[in-house]
């Protein structure tokens, strides 16, 4: 087995775990926040996290994939890039300050200038760990990542109940965020100066940066324009409508991206890296591509069906009934995001490793006129019209981004599909189980127990269908995981 295998396999399982974690913390962090919060105040935390992440994005510019993806860099090099990183995150906190009443008024949300400035104190911690936290995916550092991200969420997840039980309300989730990021900017720095992950001198020289913004232009406006595209909708539906259908929206639509996340996770933050250094060699970056994909699509399809299903049934019982309003929200996108659990990050990440981001960044443009405009047409009739506008912006981009990066590929677009035939066929099975279930149980089963009897058909359902229809590729992820046969 090579190195890198071991690097892979080794980041795979820490990564694994770490969104193990993550998917435990994250929805019941959300029960709390659902139980504590109203949906207006939901509201209120969608606008912040949107200009945070906004925040988050530009204050990299696109420089983190490009350290990965080059060779070799100097210590004048990542010495420049250290010190930019700063200048630049102390000069977006300065343009947020400045605009939060601004913000705060185009939403008529008043209190956002109080939370808005409050919470880029957030982003501008995390500023100078950019840099380190890049050299140490670079060099596949991702067991120590694992174990700061661990950590992290774990200082968010009991900042932020508790601050939510002594009744801070919204700020309360805001502070929770700046004590996770100052635990993690301090890890990050202090394991790279462990091991000598990358040097920083008192050097910077404007000249040192452009090889990196070069490639981080396209990174980042793709990015920028990723980011506007799946926030519009937020926007659209903050100015236009109330407080609380945007924080309604949010909820379902935020909790489902966290869904995806945590099936992808074990694999994205390692696949970057591994594919830039498969990237001479086309069989090898053939091969882990297509495990990657075959592995997310037996997790995505079963999940994400499962949810649209039971929806109607776990939205208010673990949520409370002031949530109902969001089960459509639920219906609709988690059919949308199997496409993007499969495509997001693998797609682009197979697109960067082999030079290419200047086409990530046409697909983007072409696909996010098109929902802009779409978007803009349909969204005066509604929520629903919302949802539809942006589920569809998800399928056909994913499509183009996923045809792309099959031409990098020695097996086609249509290959791809075929391999994804068997997960799909297996959640569709999966689902009519279960609504016939349903459908003889509603009239005399508590809702609670219809919906763990739902889960627990789905779940048996599902895996005697990947067992005898698909047991090589379970034992090919087997074998990934266990033994290190992955590319």
């Amino acid at each position: 087995m090579s190195s890198l295998q071991r690097q892979a396999i080794s980041g795979i399982k820490w990564t694994t775990f770490q969104t193990g974690v993550l998917g435990i913390t994250g929805p019941f962090l959300l029960i709390i926040k659902a139980r504590f919060l109203s949906p207006e105040a939901f509201g209120y935390i969608a606008i912040i996290l949107m200009i945070i992440g906004l925040f988050h994005m530009l204050e990299s510019l696109g420089i983190s994939q490009a350290i990965i993806q080059k060779d070799e860099i100097t210590v004048q090099e990542s010495s420049s890039l250290f010190y930019f990183n700063i200048l630049l995150g102390s000069l977006l906190f300065g343009l947020l300050y400045i605009s939060s009443s601004s913000i705060a008024g185009f939403f008529s949300l008043p209190d956002l200038k109080i939370y808005l400035p409050i919470a880029g104190i957030a982003a501008l911690i995390t500023c100078p760990s950019l840099i380190f936290q890049a050299f140490l995916q670079k060099q596949m550092y991702f067991k120590e990542l694992a174990f700061i991200s661990i950590s992290k969420s774990l200082i968010v997840f009991a900042s932020t109940a508790i601050f939510l039980v002594f009744g801070f309300g919204v700020i309360g989730v805001v502070y929770g965020q700046i004590a996770g990021a100052a635990f993690g900017t301090v890890s990050i720095i202090a394991i790279s100066f462990r091991y000598k992950t990358v040097a920083i001198a008192l050097y910077f020289n404007p000249k040192k940066l452009i090889p990196f913004l070069r490639f981080g232009l396209f990174v980042s406006t793709k990015q920028l324009m990723t980011f506007i595209a799946e926030r519009l909708d937020e926007v659209i539906i903050g100015y236009f409508l109330s407080a609380e259908i945007l924080g309604i929206y949010f909820f379902g639509k935020n909790l489902l991206e966290n869904l995806r996340s945590f099936i992808t996770g074990s694999f994205a933050n390692v696949l970057f890296p591994v594919l830039s250094k498969l990237k001479h060699d086309q069989s090898k970056l053939t091969k882990a591509y297509q495990h990657i994909s075959r592995y997310i699509a037996f997790g995505a399809f079963p999940v994400f069906t499962g949810i649209a299903v039971t929806a109607h049934l776990f939205v208010p019982v673990i949520f409370g009934a002031q949530w109902t309003d969001s089960i459509i929200v639920f219906q609709v996108f988690s059919i949308a995001l199997i496409l993007l659990a499969l495509t997001a990050n693998v797609s682009t990440s197979l697109l960067y490793s082999v030079n290419k981001p200047d086409l990530v960044f046409y697909i983007d443009v072409v696909a996010n006129c098109f929902y802009m405009i779409s978007l803009f047409l349909f969204a005066s009739h509604g929520m629903l019209a919302v949802l539809l506008a942006y589920s569809s912006y998800v399928v056909y981009k994913t499509l183009i981004l996923q045809f792309y990066a099959n031409r990098q590929l020695l097996d086609g677009f249509l290959y791809y599909f075929r391999e994804l035939a068997m997960p799909a066929a297996s959640a569709l099975i999966m689902v009519m189980f279960v609504l016939v279930f349903q459908l003889i149980t509603n009239q005399f089963i508590d809702p609670a127990w219809q919906l763990a009897g739902s889960i627990l058909t789905g779940c048996i359902v599902y895996s005697i269908l990947a067992w005898l229809f698909a047991r090589e590729t379970l034992y090919q992820l087997r074998s990934a995981i266990i033994k290190g046969e992955f590319t």
